[in-house]
């Protein structure tokens, strides 16, 4: 039976998949997956109209009038100046997207055999589970091989001397919209019309260059995965070239990474040409840079397996000492010992190994949740020397209180690498306002200076370089979080006037200047022309300011703080902050009954990991 248009337009789909997919990705605070194009309220509007808004992309939907928006890209970094272009899609977009995915995810997975994998729960064997009863004789360097795919079996199979390594070039932009039209059609049940509306958003959302009539940048690489499964469904046509080596256990991919055990170099070159043709029939090619034919031994040593076992042992020998609510890891010291042994030897193993940045970041997360500080004076030489570890390096920073040292180079990391990789200045940012801080207001006034001057350099040149546009509005948020009454005032002046409508910093102003008081009519009607989500963000406000009861109550609900990241916390979204001082104005009154179980629940983290400003913010309205 096809899927029909019908059923991508349905009102219950369309809540279903918001509330399941979209939503939690969108207010996703890991670094790992955080959306670096956020709402300026965490999709508190959405949330509010949810059911006028559906009804009506529904209705669009079914009468044809629907049309994708442009995304946003986002630039993060990779190395040598390279960049991955990330794509942020409007949310109304990726909610169709997703439901379509939604739908379709069964049959694009038809097939897919249990070698290959898309999300890390595929990773490694079934079998590959921790005998807690073994001691010591547990072969953790097994373990850790068996999570890996079929490598485990692979290295057991006297018959493999070398392994073919390889992945795809340039993968998501190279992909072809006529490849995507064709797999969707030949390996789905979606009638053609929702083949065409699919395939219309994913050229609609990503950017022309020199007005060309169709977008070059391939399949966008967006935040909820929907565009995973495409590609992971387009390359089951490689996997059944290689169906007889993955029956054999020769054969494994993680997404486009592929890994073939051969017994001769000539074989892996035959390996090699075949994965070339199998993928030139969808109009991609291995990544020459990276396609390799590796003796078993030496891809071993460069995978660091002995490195990664002992990080898999520490982890687990860790989780058994995570207690409370929040979990918090008291690990004996014996245990940090070995974790501080671990970490030295890695730092001091020459020469590096080809897989030695992605072992730190598995380090640098161990240390994190452990509270050990060894790797303190190495993180920013660290984000230096590979650009694309600064998501699993700042995830550590934030781990611990925020000072004034660790707030300076939060800054440097913007000036220095925010026109190169806009991620890490935004990275930088979230990690300057969703970082624990103690109670020091002097502090606090020397945060906001810092963020206040990297505000000041990214919007002088906003206007012109409209990527910086995103940029500052982070840093305006970071600003406002550690400002007084009177630096809040000053910092929303900084915004310049003549940024449009569309202008993320001017967007990302509107929860704070109603927050400081200020009028929103005044604002919105001084550059019309607001993208219909940012309308909605400012119609919320107004009925927020008004007291209409399910926006104060939508707002309440955002404001409580849930268990979020490693170390285990409890976290207020830092866009949702605002709202604290609107609803304050517009319903004390169940701001003061709510207020004091807000602060309790985060009083209950450790210190280490206490948000004294947040708590300022919150406890001014505890009755």
């Amino acid at each position: 039976m096809q899927i029909r248009l019908g059923q991508v337009a349905d009102e219950g789909l369309l809540k279903t998949v918001w509330r399941k997919e979209v939503r939690p990705a969108l207010r996703s605070m890991t670094f790992g997956n955080i959306n670096l194009a956020p709402d300026p309220l965490h999709y508190a509007g959405y949330e509010w109209g949810l059911e006028t808004l559906v009804a009506a992309l529904a209705r669009d939907l079914r009468l044809g009038r629907y049309a994708p928006e442009r995304g946003e890209i986002v630039r993060a970094a990779k190395a040598k100046g390279l960049s991955r272009p990330l794509c942020f899609l409007a949310t109304r977009d990726a909610l169709v997207y997703s439901a379509i995915t939604w739908l379709a995810r069964a049959e694009l997975m038809t097939d897919a055999q249990a070698w290959v994998g898309v999300a890390h729960s595929d990773k490694g064997s079934p079998g590959a589970k921790i005998d807690d009863e073994a001691g010591d004789s547990f072969d953790w360097f097994r373990f850790w091989l068996a999570r890996q795919g079929h490598i485990l079996q692979m290295v057991d199979d006297d018959s493999v001397n070398f392994f073919v390594e390889s992945d795809i070039a340039n993968f998501y932009p190279s992909i072809r919209l006529e490849a995507i039209r064709e797999h969707l059609h030949s390996r789905t049940s979606l009638e053609k019309e929702v083949v065409r509306l699919c395939v219309q958003i994913i050229d609609g959302v990503m950017p022309r260059r020199d007005y060309s009539e169709v977008s070059l940048m391939g399949l966008p690489q967006e935040q909820i995965g929907s565009s995973r499964d495409i590609a992971h469904s387009l390359l089951l046509h490689v996997d059944k070239a290689f169906e007889t080596e993955g029956a054999q256990g020769r054969y494994t991919r993680f997404m486009d990474d592929i890994l073939v055990g051969v017994k001769t170099p000539q074989d892996g070159f035959a390996c090699i040409s075949r994965l070339q043709r199998s993928l030139e029939a969808l109009g991609l090619y291995p990544n020459a840079a990276k396609t390799t034919v590796t003796k078993v031994g030496d891809y071993l040593t460069e995978s660091m397996v002995a490195t990664n076992a002992a990080i898999d042992r520490v982890g687990h020998e860790l989780e058994k000492h995570s207690q409370g609510i929040p979990h918090v890891i008291s690990a004996p010291p014996e245990l940090v010992a070995d974790l501080e042994k671990l970490s030295r030897e890695h730092r001091d193993a020459e020469p590096r190994p080809k897989r030695w940045s992605r072992v730190t970041r598995r380090i640098y997360t161990l240390h994190r949740k452990a509270d050990v500080r060894d790797w303190w004076a190495y993180w920013r030489d660290d984000i230096s020397t590979d650009p694309g570890s600064a998501k699993s390096i700042l995830e550590f920073v934030r781990s611990w209180p925020l000072d004034h040292r660790t707030a300076v180079d939060l800054a440097n990391l913007s000036v220095t690498y925010g026109d190169l990789y806009a991620d890490v200045s935004l990275l930088a940012a979230e990690t300057m306002v969703s970082a624990p801080v103690g109670r020091d207001e002097e502090l606090w006034s020397a945060i906001f200076d810092i963020c206040k001057n990297e505000l000041g350099r990214l919007v002088v040149d906003a206007p012109r370089i409209p990527e910086r546009e995103r940029l500052a509005a982070a840093w305006l948020l970071a600003a406002w979080k550690y400002a007084n009454e009177a630096q809040r005032r000053s910092v929303l002046s900084k915004i310049p006037s003549e940024s449009d409508a569309v202008s993320a910093v001017r967007v990302q102003a509107l929860p704070l200047l109603v927050a400081a008081g200020q009028s929103l009519s005044e604002w919105v009607s001084a550059k019309p022309g607001l993208a219909w989500e940012n309308a909605l963000a400012a119609e919320y406000l107004r009925s927020l300011q008004d007291g209409e009861d399910r926006a104060v109550g939508v707002a309440l609900n955002l404001l409580n703080p849930e268990l979020r990241l490693a170390p285990q916390r409890y976290v207020i979204l830092p866009r949702s902050l605002p709202l604290i001082d609107i609803v304050g104005r517009s319903a004390s009154t169940r701001l003061g009954d709510a207020a004091p179980r807000i602060l309790a629940k985060l009083q209950k983290n450790p210190e280490r990991l206490r948000d004294h400003r947040s708590e300022a913010i919150i406890s001014r309205w505890c009755l």
